[in-house]
């Protein structure tokens, strides 16, 4: 009945991990380790995808 088309969850990680990505240069310019980065990039991309999750819940199917 919704005209919103559902999208799986699998894909809308895969569209987000590559915007977060482009904070690790500006991460690595701060002068932070390579893992500080890593880690600093985790723990962002999973804070995006936790929120735009939350904010698409309606629209985002469970199936992995």
């Amino acid at each position: 009945m919704d005209s919103v088309p559902y999208v799986s969850m699998r894909y809308l990680v895969a569209f987000i991990y590559p915007i977060t990505a482009t904070m690790r240069s500006f991460l690595a310019a701060g002068g932070h380790s390579d893992e500080q980065v890593e880690a600093m990039h985790q723990a962002w991309f999973k804070a995006v995808t936790l929120q735009v999750a939350l904010w698409t819940r309606p629209y985002v199917t469970e199936q992995w």
